[in-house]
């Protein structure tokens, strides 16, 4: 088992479950003190829960990232328990689809604020004292981050606009030898009831994921534990992943036929 966590006080948000309570569970067991951070407080505690009998080292605090003093206050919650942080995972996020065309300017917004805005906030708010500690800073992505997608435009928009973010954040804090990572997470599974944003803002079930190229929501976790304990800059998940990750940066054009090839199938699927 890995010593790199051990008594380092991580901040993980969307944590009462999938990949940021994955994270959770994996980190706790390798000693770090987990704060758990999401808007629904049942699910919160009941995870809370599960990972103190665990025996982990687990505190909560409920709220809403896209909210100014709901990031205040977990910043300051956690350095009023633990006295310091030593890693920010962004985890948090919000999916959806629909068509450009379609999408409400309230629907605009909230993916946006969800994904892209409230990441960089609390980014922000968290960064001196991840000076202190020398510690990290983590983006949960997509590979929507990496090239804009039919039906997932602004989602895409928000994503890459973190890409930007942390290359900035990067560079201008290299004297002050932080870590700033990026996962891509390509194909994961989704637990059962997951939903994404539709056009109008309400919530449109997602279809349950299958096959051998699926990544597991634990194998995504374990990427990112490694992505903060080896410091890496950049993390593409799973084989899919890394060949949509080539095809984009050297292949342009083919990754356009082919995206041009399957756009009828897609408009049939969400007429």
């Amino acid at each position: 088992m890995s010593t790199y966590f051990q008594e380092k006080v991580v901040i993980i948000t969307g944590s009462s479950m999938g990949i940021g309570k994955s994270l959770a569970l994996l980190l706790g067991k390798q000693h770090a003190k987990v704060v758990l951070n999401g808007r629904n407080q049942q699910k919160l505690l009941e995870t809370e829960t599960e990972l103190k009998n665990l025996g982990y080292e687990i505190f909560s605090i409920a709220g809403d990232v896209t909210l100014e003093e709901d990031c205040k206050r977990l910043i300051q919650t956690t350095l009023n328990r633990f006295g310091r942080i030593d890693i920010l995972v962004n985890n948090a996020g919000a999916g959806m689809r629909g068509k450009i065309a379609d999408l409400s300017p309230e629907t605009i917004s909230t993916i946006y604020k969800v994904n892209a805005i409230a990441p960089i906030v609390l980014s922000q708010m968290a960064l001196p004292h991840i000076i202190e500690t020398k510690g990290s800073i983590v983006f949960t992505s997509s590979l929507a981050g990496l090239r804009g997608l039919p039906l997932l435009s602004v989602y895409s928009a928000a994503k890459m606009s973190l890409t930007a973010f942390a290359q900035a954040l990067r560079a201008e804090q290299a004297i002050s030898k932080i870590h700033v990572g990026l996962v891509y997470v390509g194909i994961t599974q989704l637990e059962i009831g997951k939903t994404a944003i539709g056009p109008d803002g309400k919530p449109v079930p997602l279809a349950a994921r299958k096959g051998l190229l699926v990544k597991t929501i634990d194998e995504v976790a374990s990427k990112i534990a490694r992505n903060i304990s080896s410091r890496k800059k950049q993390t593409v998940i799973g084989l899919p992943g890394k060949i949509f990750f080539l095809l984009v940066r050297y292949l342009p054009r083919l990754f356009e036929f082919a995206l041009l090839r399957s756009q009828k199938k897609i408009n049939k699927l969400y007429k």
